[in-house]
């Protein structure tokens, strides 16, 4: 029950009102990731291109102009505004009778029922529920965006590092803060290890939006001194600028306007004011569509130990300090003695799990993959599929231009072995890869022209 599942969801009952829908969800609450999300994310999108079509995530515009003071595109949803969001949206459809919702659930798509067998739906406490499909089987958990919290580490840490997740490290921050005595000393409870006391060193691991919401949130929140803080940077990327006008659908139109050359597009945004990046000396190697307002990047350029030596290989302690490895020769110790040096782990994929690889969004007439069409924000792709998905069990799909434009993709040998609507869909429409295919400025360049192209057939068809 994420925000791929919602928006598909939302849209198909708009476009067919009578259809009965079963969502099973593995978590207590509907969200998605960000259910596990930490507390103090929040999107770095606006608001209003966010969530399901027929539901404003921003709330009331007039609340925001002359209540909050903000313009409702700048508004910027946190985690707790996106779970309330989603959950009166399942208790709306549940409501209606729209829609039956099976949380602590889950499904196991190893299963192969035959026909009309019934599937198995098994509940996290060990009850099973049998349930025939009328019509279509929806895996909406390929495109799960996987976070720290639940993503262990991939390399090994020695015992005796403190090694945090963003969101144990905002427990931590929240409780201390709240047990404080006048004198600053901690007193409290705890939650976990003592990560605010003067003297700590902290360590991001990681180069993604998740790093760099820890690195700003150490300073703004924690009042951490830059100084106190060392970023592992395995790879450069390309960020959007909040403040300049830019959106995900911007390299693929400067690709378009240059011809196809991927680094003149990249700094011809940069000149305007649409992209940027952390160190102007450096070039990035890689854009997966993170936003950045000033004030952040400011926080994220006062940083100075900054360390790039590609991914940690592991985590030791020698003569009482941290070491981190990189490979078999590269290593790094900590300024400061192993008690005062925290981890944070921002080394999770989010949305780029690999999961998808060789998966199709149209694999039969009883099955169906929500996979990305276009750049994020990921709800567009998600309401375009279930518009396509309506728009065949209504008999508005232009199947006889679907046939022609098929011809002209792919030869009908490679169609597949059903032959029908599926085998045209497969043909026209390629999802955007969420793995390693990211990895150099060709593939780069063949990703944003296919979410131009997906656009142009879905409008066609």
């Amino acid at each position: 029950a994420g925000a791929a599942s919602m928006a598909f969801i939302d849209t198909l009952l708009t476009e067919l009102p009578s259809a009965k829908i079963m969502l099973v969800d593995r978590k207590s609450i509907p969200g998605g990731h960000w259910v596990d999300a930490y507390g103090y994310v929040h999107l770095h999108q606006p608001s209003i291109v966010y969530g399901v079509g027929s539901k404003q995530l921003e709330g009331n515009w007039a609340k925001l102009l002359f209540l909050n003071w903000t313009l409702p595109w700048k508004h910027r949803a946190s985690k707790d505004e996106i779970l309330t969001y989603f959950g009166d949206f399942v208790k709306d459809k549940v409501s209606n009778g729209q829609l039956e919702y099976y949380p602590n659930c889950e499904y196991d798509f190893a299963q192969s029922p035959v026909g009309n067998e019934a599937h198995v739906v098994t509940s996290l406490s060990g009850e099973s529920y049998e349930v025939t499909i009328g019509t279509k089987l929806v895996n909406g958990v390929l495109g799960e965006c996987k976070v720290p919290s639940q993503c262990p580490v991939q390399f090994p840490v020695e015992d005796g590092i403190v090694l945090m997740t963003p969101n144990q490290l905002f427990d931590s921050h929240v409780t201390q803060s709240a047990n404080s005595a006048s004198d600053g000393r901690y007193r409290g409870r705890g939650s976990g290890p003592d990560v605010t006391t003067t003297g700590k060193h902290y360590v991001v691991l990681g180069c993604g939006k998740t790093a760099m919401d820890a690195v700003v949130f150490l300073q703004n929140a924690m009042n951490i001194h830059p100084t106190n803080i060392s970023w592992v940077i395995p790879n450069d990327v390309w960020m959007l600028a909040r403040n300049g006008g830019g959106n995900p659908w911007s390299l693929g139109n400067a690709l378009i306007d240059n011809e196809g050359d991927y680094p003149k597009s990249v700094l011809e945004l940069e000149r305007q004011g649409l992209f940027v990046r952390l160190d102007p000396t450096i070039a990035p190697t890689k854009f997966r569509f993170p936003i950045i307002g000033p004030e952040e990047l400011t926080k994220m350029r006062l940083v100075t130990n900054l360390i790039r030596r590609g991914r940690v290989t592991g985590i030791y302690r020698s003569s009482g300090k941290a070491v981190m490895e990189f490979g078999e020769r590269e290593h790094w110790t900590s300024p400061v003695s192993i008690d005062d040096t925290v981890f944070i782990h921002c080394t999770s994929p989010g949305p780029f799990n690999g999961l998808s690889r060789g998966s199709h969004m149209f694999g039969s007439d009883r099955e169906m993959i929500l996979l990305l069409l276009f750049a994020p924000p990921i709800s567009a792709s998600m309401s375009c599929l279930a518009y396509i998905e309506a728009a065949r069990k209504n008999g508005t799909l232009d199947i006889d231009f679907c046939q022609k434009l098929s011809d002209a993709c792919e030869p009908s040998s490679s169609r597949g072995k059903d032959g029908g609507t599926n085998s045209l869909l497969r043909a026209l429409f390629k999802a955007m890869p969420l793995d390693g295919s990211w990895n150099d400025d060709t593939a780069l360049s063949m990703v944003s022209y296919q979410s131009i192209l997906n656009v142009a057939i879905f409008l066609a068809v």
